[in-house]
């Protein structure tokens, strides 16, 4: 990756980070990566759960989970149940500009740390919380990722039309609020004077259904499970090749009638069963036996040459493994080459493109604890600073 550009958007931004897992790391990953000093606030001994899950890149509990959501930030080991810990965090909130967390509710406050007390040393705190649902009968309900998707509709959509319901294979709830949390503290921070900010996983993959509500209320019927076939538009799906599948995406007369004369088939053009969306939705079995003896012809890529030559949409289904061979995604400049252990990690940063400035790149996870006394020297004494953040 090129040389940053300095600065970088969130330059000089204190963050305090009381996440755990991925919806939090996720949101202060973002800030890290937009140059936020995240400090990541860890149970002493054990630290984020994500250390003992998944592959492990480096001893000391450097996952390839953990590599993923916390690139860039500096850790500190404190007990914050504990009166010492506790304390020293505030210390700490005191010249903060940001402070996110995604425990369960009410675990702030039972150690002395929610808003209210943290305001009462700063007001300019920007206090966001990611919660698994705002008030209401749903409040205390352990918020993981995959219950949030079954109670938001999203997993219902999701899957093929004969199939049972499934957990899209991004974890799209964490994800979610994550995201919201960057918007919600960054509008925050434009306002000014600091606040509250709540963020939940469920409302907020609610939000996300956006069309797939629109065409509920419309019909008053459940929006169908249809795998990767579009409801509306037609040819608009996932069709096999030689060697893999191919995404078509074909949304209007014009590319309808390039695709027929790209694969050398016009009759299909002047098809009355096809002739316009509508008919090729009604007809969309009659198409398909049309079409899927054309796709298998070809291998993937070389469909996505000719679909490029011909400006018609469509792509090669990539796997993980493949997408970071990507020659676009190497060319855009959001891989940040790291090496981790003996792993070459080359993880995207935050893909926001600024006129000014760029994002922070070339910074690996921290060990457990590694930043405790550089951070908390500049709170505590030394001989307060003596046996801080271990477990009773």
């Amino acid at each position: 990756m090129t040389a940053t550009p300095e600065p970088t958007p969130l330059d000089g931004l204190s963050v305090l980070a009381c996440t755990q897992m991925l919806s939090g790391p996720f949101a202060t990953q973002l800030l890290a990566d937009m140059g936020a000093d995240v400090i990541k606030i860890e149970r002493p001994d054990r630290g984020d759960i994500t250390r003992n899950i998944g592959e492990e890149l480096e001893a000391g509990g450097i996952t390839a989970y953990f590599a993923a959501l916390n690139r860039g930030k500096r850790s500190v080991e404190l007990d914050l149940s504990s009166e010492e810990g506790a304390a020293a965090f505030s210390l700490l909130a005191e010249e903060a500009d940001v402070l996110v967390g995604n425990y369960r509710p009410g675990t702030m406050e039972k150690w002395g740390l929610g808003y209210e007390a943290l305001r009462a040393v700063n007001d300019d705190l920007v206090y966001c919380s990611i919660s698994g649902f705002l008030e209401g009968p749903y409040r205390d309900l352990p918020a993981f990722d995959m219950v949030v998707q079954a109670l938001s509709g999203s997993m219902s959509v999701t899957g093929e039309a004969d199939g049972p319901p499934a957990r899209p294979g991004i974890p799209i709830g964490d994800i979610c609020a994550g995201m919201y949390a960057v918007i919600g503290v960054t509008t925050a921070l434009y306002r000014g004077g600091g606040g509250y900010v709540e963020v939940p996983m469920f409302e907020g993959l609610v939000s996300w259904l956006t069309e797939r509500a629109g065409r509920t209320f419309a019909t008053g019927e459940p929006y169908p499970r249809l795998g990767t076939v579009h409801p509306s538009l037609a040819p608009y799906r996932a069709v096999e090749t030689v060697d893999g599948w191919f995404a078509l995406a074909i949304g209007s007369e014009g590319t309808w009638r390039a695709l027929c004369s790209a694969i050398d088939r016009p009759e299909l053009a002047a098809d009355d069963r096809f002739a316009t969306n509508a008919d090729r939705v009604a007809n969309r079995e009659a198409l398909a036996d049309e079409l899927d003896p054309v796709f298998v012809e070809r291998s993937a890529e070389e469909w996505f040459a000719l679909f490029r030559e011909h400006g018609i949409p469509g792509a090669p289904v990539k796997d993980t493994r493949e997408v970071f061979e990507d020659e676009h995604l190497r060319a855009s400049g959001t891989l940040d080459e790291i090496t981790v252990g003996d792993v070459e990690f080359p993880y995207p940063v935050c893909p926001i493109a600024f006129s000014t400035g760029g994002m922070r790149s070339g910074h690996t996870p921290p060990r457990l604890g590694e930043h405790t006394e550089a951070v908390l020297s500049s709170v505590l004494s030394a001989e307060e600073l003596s046996g801080i953040g271990r477990d009773e």
